[in-house]
């Protein structure tokens, strides 16, 4: 009965079941933490505009940019902050009378200047009738509960600042505009900010105001709908004056959305089913009634890299002919923009930041958020129920369906299928702006689910392997085998990547020895010394990774940076120290001073050859740093050198700082420690010497070149005869001697290995 079924029916449930479960899981999870939802943006959401491209933006939306060109051509200073204000009333007047259905300034006047030109400016903002200025925020912090009690719970409010009064009085409306960032990126607009009480943001206003042909038909169906509703719109309106009272009215439009939810359904029903001749005015009461019932914030529906909406300098505008330019019917948004400035005032970083540095501008943002409310198209997140069922079917779908093929056609099924999902997010985001998660479905679930699948496929391959290296581990040893079990192609190719502490040791006058000793017992000599060596360095958990001559090279490799390793490294090195002082104390006529040097970092483990003959080798720059660091004991004049990174948060340890090094052959810079010992057996004395070479360190780090050499020079005398402190005194008299210049910046640049 058993041949006669499926495969895939024989096989254990349970295993797809446990799959399942586990990218369900991790899925689910991932997606719900704010990393994930902010991996989905910074990656998932930019992937998704790559794809898509730039596209048209709405004709209805204009920018003017104030920059470095008009600065330059208008004989103005690079700061906007300082530019004459009744230079803008000439700029209003201009818009105005091309017939700009609303003028917004994203520019601060907060502060008083000329009371001339500021009431130049004011009175062209009067006669045009149709200006919203910008508002700032600024953070309070409201401590809750009996006084300020240290530990009492605090409101973060936002405070909204008007520009100065004379314009104030003269704009038809006044408002703020703040961006979300998570944490640094650019990817959604406030509508309402609710740390303002709810106020109105700058892109908001505009759609208002631009849509005020709309407004009486957006109230007749409000009224028609909910008539006390109506009535107080329209009573709220009457009451409106100047001085920015455009905001009151907003502000009373959203009340209403927010205490019936079901309002902005009922009205878009109603306005389908009206009889409103004009596409143009059903298109604004739609935007109307799409910006009042929605959220407090949209993801922004960036239509492609800066200066995709129509953008106009400054000077072109002052300077144009009657007509030259098309403005009728258009919101012009003005503020500070660049065309090639990476350094720009006002720039934001988002999906379409350039590669030379240049941002997207504070107000072609505003200018986009416009325009997404206007055309009604700003991004769509799936809701998080959708998002839910998609991440559940998914991974069913993964877990079951991978299963079915062999495993060498699992990892080409899964780019098939990823492949076919990517597509058919992009297909959504085109066509209808919808956002569908791509980091956790496919840099998630997928690599789990293929994963998984392969685990599972080569269970009997791994059966059989355990049987080779149960048959021939009686003769080899287990790693060898390990190796002869995958195959010779895996054997030379296989790779790991890791982070490891590196270990390199030099004995000092094994190059004497060898000229003088017959071969043989050189080479009983080097046996007995790396007798050891070898010791402690596999007591501690490390692997000798290699042996040259009278060097020997030490790896502990983890799979992340591991503050442990580093202190077995450490207590290894101690350790090797005692143990050649011993052997030297044994064979004085075959003396080995040893120095070691230790480096952490990434490194490769791999083999390395070719044809016949391979090595399993360490590579990496931390290799050769080590190497390096070892080195510089001999200018030192020290045993046990050990970079900044080792040493770091190793408490049980005394270190002594040695300064900054430019090892030979490197172009960065390295801290340099001396490792003492272990805590416990540091003595008083060396704790004051490392105290007192501090010191002269500090000095000689400031450039005081006399004063660090008395230091040096009084540790000696103080302490003995101490490598390091000789080192800086030479030093010390050579920059006495020939100053290093001005761009002294505390480095000893090492000009030998």
């Amino acid at each position: 009965m058993s041949a006669a079924l499926p495969r895939l029916m024989r096989r254990p449930l349970w295993r797809q079941i446990g799959l399942a479960a586990v990218i369900l899981t991790l899925g689910i999870l991932v997606s719900a933490t704010p990393q994930g939802r902010g991996w989905e943006e910074d990656f998932g959401l930019t992937w998704l505009f790559r794809l898509r491209g730039p596209v048209d933006p709405p004709r209805q939306v204009l920018v003017v940019t104030i920059d470095r060109e008009s600065a330059d051509r208008l004989d103005l200073p690079r700061n906007p902050r300082k530019w004459p204000r009744d230079l803008h009333g000439r700029l209003v007047d201009r818009l105005a009378q091309a017939g700009a259905s609303v003028i917004a300034f994203d520019v601060m006047f907060q502060e008083p200047r000329d009371a001339a030109r500021d009431r130049a400016f004011a009175d062209a903002v009067r006669r045009a009738g149709n200006v919203i200025l910008f508002e700032l925020l600024e953070k309070e912090i409201v401590p809750l509960g009996a006084g300020n009690v240290s530990g009492s719970a605090e409101l973060i409010v936002e405070k909204r600042v008007p520009p100065v009064r004379v314009l104030a009085d003269a704009a038809l409306g006044l408002s703020p505009f703040a961006l979300p960032k998570t944490p640094v990126k650019v990817s959604q607009a406030w509508l309402f900010k609710p740390e303002a009480g709810g106020a109105p943001t700058l892109p908001l206003v505009v759609l208002h105001a631009h849509t005020r042909a709309a407004h009486r038909g957006l109230f007749a169906l409000i009224e028609s709908l909910d008539p006390a509703a109506g009535e107080e719109i329209l009573r709220a309106r009457s009451e409106a004056g100047g001085g920015g009272d455009l905001g009151r009215e907003v502000r009373r439009l959203r009340a209403l959305f927010l205490r019936d939810p079901s309002l902005a359904e009922r009205l878009t029903a109603r306005l389908q089913g009206s009889e409103t001749p004009e596409t143009s005015r059903r298109d604004q009461l739609a935007a109307l009634i799409f910006a009042y019932g929605g959220q407090n914030s949209l993801y922004l529906n960036f239509y492609g890299p800066p200066r995709t909406i129509e953008t106009i300098p400054y000077y072109r505008i002052l300077g144009a002919s009657p007509g030259e330019y098309d403005l009728s019917g258009r919101a012009v948004f003005i503020g500070t923009a660049a065309r090639l400035q990476p350094g720009q005032l006002d720039g934001f970083y988002t999906t379409y930041t350039q590669d030379t540095g240049l941002d997207v501008s504070g107000v072609e943002i505003a200018a986009t958020t416009f325009a997404n409310l206007l055309a009604r198209n700003p991004i769509r997140p799936l809701a998080p129920v959708w998002e839910l069922a998609l991440l559940v079917g998914w991974g069913l779908f993964l877990a079951f369906a991978l299963r079915r093929f062999p495993g060498g056609w699992i990892p080409v099924v899964a780019l098939a299928v990823g492949g076919i999902y990517l597509g058919g997010a992009w297909v959504l985001f085109v066509r209808s702006n919808l956002w569908m998660p791509l980091v956790v479905p496919l840099l998630v679930q997928l690599p789990v689910a293929t994963f998984g699948g392969l685990l599972w496929r080569y269970r009997d391959v791994q059966h059989e392997r355990e049987n080779i290296r149960r048959a021939f581990g009686m003769h080899l040893p287990i790693s060898v085998v390990d190796q002869l079990a995958r195959g010779i192609d895996d054997f030379t190719d296989s790779t790991e990547h890791a982070f490891g502490i590196c270990l390199a040791t030099d004995a000092e006058q094994y190059t004497t020895l060898a000229e003088r000793l017959e071969p043989a017992v050189l080479k009983r000599l080097m046996n007995d010394y790396y007798g050891v060596l070898f010791p402690p360095v596999r007591d501690r958990g490390g692997v000798v990774a290699d042996v040259i001559g009278d060097a020997m090279l030490a790896i502990w490799a983890t799979g992340g940076e591991s503050r442990e390793s580093r202190k077995r490294a450490c207590a290894a090195a101690l350790d090797i120290l005692d143990a050649v002082n011993a052997f030297n104390a044994r064979t004085p006529e075959y003396r080995l001073p040893t120095r070691l040097g230790l480096h952490c970092g990434e490194l490769v483990l791999g083999y390395v050859g070719a044809a016949d003959h391979y090595e399993y080798r360490a590579v990496g720059d931390i290799v050769s740093t080590a190497s390096r660091i070892e080195g510089l004991s001999s200018q030192l004049g020290t045993r046990l050198l050990v970079s900044a990174d080792v040493a770091a948060g190793l408490s049980d340890f005394r270190f002594r700082d040695l300064g900054r090094f430019l090892l030979k052959g490197k172009t960065h810079p390295l801290a340099i420690c001396e490792l003492m010992g272990a805590h416990e057996r540091v003595t008083g004395a060396q704790d004051g010497l490392c105290a007192a070479f501090a010191e002269g360190l500090r000095v000689f780090a400031a450039g005081s070149w006399q004063a660090a050499l008395r230091r040096f020079e009084a540790i000696e005398s103080e302490h003995g005869r101490d490598g390091p402190s000789r080192f800086y005194q030479g030093l010390c008299r050579r920059h006495l001697a020939h100053s290093p210049g001005p761009e002294w910046d505390g480095v000893v640049k090492l000009r030998r290995k």
